[in-house]
C-alpha cells in the first residue's frame, strides 16, 4: 500500500488551476468519471454528494460515471441536473453533511469537459484534498460498499440560492426601468441571471439563452472577440447594460450602454469602489495578474488588497481565511462574501445593477471615475511538457529583475507598469500579461518582453 501511494505522488497532476479538465472521450472519459466518483466517496465516506452538470454533450455521460462511483462507495447522491457552478456550491454549503461535484469545463471549447469538486463549505476543495483525491484516482483500487448509496433527482430546485441573491438587491424599484441584454453563451447561466432579473422587473433581452453543449452562438469564453453580437444588440436596443457569461455561469463580463466591453478588472474596481465607500478598511482579494486600477481604488478608499496565485480556489480560500469582503479576477470572476465567497456571475450582475441604480448614472460614467491603465493579455501556445522549461528559461534570462514568483514570473517596472508570465493550468499555453500607465509605455514594454517570452517557448 505504501509503495502504491508513493508511486501515485509521482503521477502527473490531474487537477489544474480550477478542477480537472481535458478533451472528452480522450483525456476525460467514463472510466475516469467512475474513478473521480469513487475517490470522492472514499475521501468523504458516508457523506451526501450533490452532483450537477453543465450543458456540454458529454456531461450527462460523465455525470453517470461519477454517480456510479459514489453509489458503489455507499454515498447517497443528490442529482441536481443542469445547474451553474455557483448555484451548486451554494446548495452544498446549505445542505447538511454534504459535498459536491459538477461536471463542467467552464469556458473551454465544447470538446472539453471536466470536474470541479466542492468541499462541505461550498468552496472547491483545497489543494491538499486535491492531492489526496489524485492519489486515490491513480491507485484505482476500490472497496465496494456492502450497502450502495441511494440516488434522488432534484433538478431545478435552487430556490434558496435565488432568495439569497434577491436579498442582495438594494433598490428593486429602479430595476424596473432597466433594459438588460444577457448573453448566456448557450451555457447554464441561462438558468439564473435572466430569470432573476426578469423576476425583479427588468426588461431582459436574452441572447444565446438556449442551453446547447456545442455553443453554436459563440465561443464559451466571454472575451471581447466573442462578444460582437452582444455589443451590437446593446447599441441597437439602446439597452442600459449587457452581461455575458461563460459555460458554467461563474463569470460575467459587462458591456456598457454605449456598446463598449468593460474589462473584468475595471468591473471589479467599480464594485470594490462602491463597497469600500460603506466599508472602509475592508479586505479585497485578487490574483497577481490583476490590473493596477484595483490597487489604486484600494488605496483611495483605505481598503487592504491581498494578492494570491491565479485560480478561483486561491481567491475563495483567501477570502475566507482573511475575512475579506470581496474577491475578484481579471477574467470576470467576482467573489462576494456576504452572498457566498465563490466566483458567481449572477451576483456580479446584481452588484453592477446595484451600482447603476444607487448612483443613477450609466455604467460608462461610473467607470469613468476610475483611474485608467492600459493592459494586454496574450495566449502563447506551449506544449504541456514544455511549460516548466519555458518558465525556467525566462527566469534565467530575467534574474535580478523578477519582483515576484508567487505564480509564474512578475516584473514590476518602476513608474511604467508590470508584466507577468505564467503557465496556464487549464490549456497548453503560457499566459502573458502586460500593463502600463500609457499606451506608448505599454508598447515599449511589449517590444522589450514579448520577444523574450517567445524565445523561451521555442
Amino acid at each position: 500500500m505504501e509503495g502504491g501511494v508513493s508511486k501515485m505522488v509521482k503521477a502527473p497532476r490531474l487537477f489544474g488551476t480550477n478542477g480537472i479538465r481535458g478533451v472528452a472521450g480522450r483525456e476525460i472519459d467514463s472510466g475516469l468519471a467512475f474513478r473521480v466518483g469513487s475517490a470522492l466517496g472514499a475521501l468523504f465516506p458516508k457523506r451526501r454528494v450533490l452532483i450537477g452538470r453543465d450543458g456540454r454533450l458529454s456531461s450527462s455521460m460523465l455525470l453517470e460515471g461519477v454517480a456510479a462511483g459514489l453509489l458503489a462507495q455507499g454515498n447517497d447522491v443528490e442529482d441536481r441536473g443542469l445547474i451553474t457552478t455557483p448555484a451548486l456550491e451554494f446548495m452544498v454549503k446549505h445542505t447538511s453533511s454534504s459535498v459536491g461535484v459538477i461536471i463542467t469545463a467552464s469556458h473551454n471549447p465544447p470538446e472539453y469537459n471536466g470536474f470541479k469538486v466542492v468541499n462541505s463549505d461550498g468552496i472547491e476543495i483545497p489543494r491538499s484534498k486535491e492531492e489526496k483525491m489524485e492519489a486515490l484516482i491513480h491507485r484505482d483500487r476500490w472497496r465496494a460498499g456492502y450497502q450502495p448509496g441511494q440516488r434522488v433527482i432534484r433538478e431545478g430546485q435552487i430556490g434558496s440560492y435565488f432568495e439569497k441573491l434577491e436579498s442582495q438587491v438594494l433598490a428593486r424599484d429602479g430595476i424596473e426601468n432597466l433594459k438588460i441584454v444577457v448573453d448566456a453563451g448557450n451555457g447554464v447561466g441561462a438558468l439564473t441571471t435572466p430569470r432573476l432579473l426578469r423576476k425583479l422587473g427588468a426588461h431582459v433581452i436574452g441572447v444565446n439563452d438556449i442551453i446547447d453543449g456545442e455553443f453554436p452562438g459563440r465561443n464559451s469564453e466571454p472575451r471581447p472577440e466573442n462578444l460582437g453580437a452582444l455589443m451590437k444588440i446593446v447599441r441597437e436596443e439602446k439597452a442600459d447594460l449587457g452581461i455575458a457569461h461563460d459555460g458554467d455561469g461563474d463569470r460575467a463580463i459587462f458591456v456598457d450602454e454605449t456598446g463598449a466591453i468593460q474589462p473584468g478588472d475595471r468591473t471589479l474596481a467599480l464594485i470594490e469602489d462602491e463597497l469600500l465607500m460603506n466599508h472602509p478598511g475592508a479586505k479585497i482579494v485578487a490574483p497577481i495578474n490583476t490590473s493596477m486600477v484595483v490597487s489604486e481604488v484600494a488605496k483611495k478608499r483605505k481598503g487592504k488588497l491581498i494578492l494570491t496565485k491565479v485560480g478561483s480556489i486561491e481567491v475563495s480560500r483567501t477570502v475566507v481565511r482573511v475575512g475579506a469582503l470581496l474577491g475578484g479576477e481579471e477574467n470576470g470572476g467576482i467573489f462576494y462574501a456576504p452572498h457566498h465567497p465563490v466566483r458567481d456571475g449572477t451576483i456580479a450582475a446584481v452588484l453592477v445593477v446595484n451600482a447603476i441604480i444607487r448612483n443613477g448614472r450609466p455604467l460608462s460614467k461610473l467607470l469613468d471615475r476610475l483611474p485608467k491603465f492600459y493592459m494586454i493579455k496574450e495566449k502563447i501556445p506551449c506544449k504541456e511538457g514544455a511549460k516548466d522549461r519555458a518558465i525556467g528559461a525566462l527566469k534565467s534570462k530575467l534574474k535580478g529583475r523578477i519582483s515576484s514568483s508567487l505564480d509564474g514570473i512578475r516584473v514590476d517596472l518602476k513608474e511604467r507598469g508590470w508584466i507577468l508570465v505564467r503557465a496556464s493550468g487549464t490549456e497548453p499555453l503560457l499566459r502573458f500579461y502586460a500593463e502600463a500607465k500609457t499606451e506608448s509605455q505599454l508598447q515599449e514594454i511589449l517590444n522589450e518582453f514579448r520577444p523574450l517570452v517567445l524565445k523561451a517557448v521555442k
